[in-house]
């Protein structure tokens, strides 16, 4: 019997007088590997941002793992987008991740242990930037800083990973080893990514979720051109790695 680690319901969520997301259900199963596509504004994040427990729904409930999310915000290790790390910060690599072990704390009286600077090295050993542990952040590439945002995210020793767009800016060969890597902690723990590239929705993840305001489709990661005209409303050709890479049969419009 599969186990639900996500369980959204009848959820209408937004900021102000906007809503951004009307009346969406979905079940995402422990073990998934989603990923979550649709316009710019269509609501990505902010059914992240409901999934974290950073906002609640204006109507219907988000269970995580059967809780109120922020009960259970311990289990998730969040990877946000890395065009809002301020790259100037004085703080190292080590430090970065380190903050990770805040979960659930209290900055201010929390003090390390042996055992959080243990765990620290594990994850920047297991992304490979062990060698950079006491360079400040704004001394490397940005495939680096998104090793560190996945480094810090698993430091909190999550059952689920949550990130967005964390391609994003990346090229061709740090996305794929970015993904390999994702493959692989999927054997250990729920993966759900909000993306642009269709490379990662065709080959890596198990079944997608496309959000626009509502949710449009749940399954398996097909793309059929009419699911495209209705959630983006042109025909198009979609891009991974900013190269052309057609997920849709042809047709007569613009790409």
């Amino acid at each position: 019997m599969t186990e639900e680690m996500v369980e959204i319901q009848n959820v209408t969520a937004g900021y102000g007088q906007t809503a951004v997301l009307d009346n969406v259900n979905l079940l995402i199963e422990k073990g998934s590997f989603t990923g979550i596509i649709g316009p710019n504004g269509g609501g990505k994040t902010t059914l992240l941002k409901l999934m974290l427990g950073l906002i609640k729904p204006w109507k219907g409930q988000v269970k995580l793992l059967g809780y109120n999310p922020r009960k259970k915000r311990h289990c998730v290790g969040y990877v946000p987008q890395a065009s809002t790390i301020n790259m100037q910060f004085p703080i190292s690599i080590r430090q970065v991740v380190l903050s990770g072990r805040l979960a659930g704390m209290k900055p201010f009286w929390h003090h390390y242990r042996h055992s959080d600077l243990k765990i620290v090295d594990q994850c920047l050993s297991r992304l490979d930037i062990l060698d950079l542990a006491e360079r400040q952040i704004g001394q490397i590439s940005r495939g680096q800083l998104q090793r560190v945002l996945i480094a810090r995210a698993l430091a909190v020793q999550p059952a689920m990973l949550l990130l967005d767009e964390p391609t994003n800016g990346l090229d061709a060969s740090a996305s794929s080893h970015l993904y390999e890597l994702l493959q692989k902690l999927n054997d250990e723990m729920t993966i759900i990514m909000v993306t642009h590239d269709t490379l990662a929705i065709s080959a890596y993840v198990k079944d997608i979720a496309c959000i626009n305001r509502s949710l449009y489709y749940h399954g398996e990661p097909n793309i059929s051109q009419e699911l495209v005209l209705e959630l983006y409303g042109c025909p198009v050709d979609l891009i991974a790695h900013g190269v052309p890479h057609r997920v849709l049969e042809e047709h007569g419009g613009i790409e």
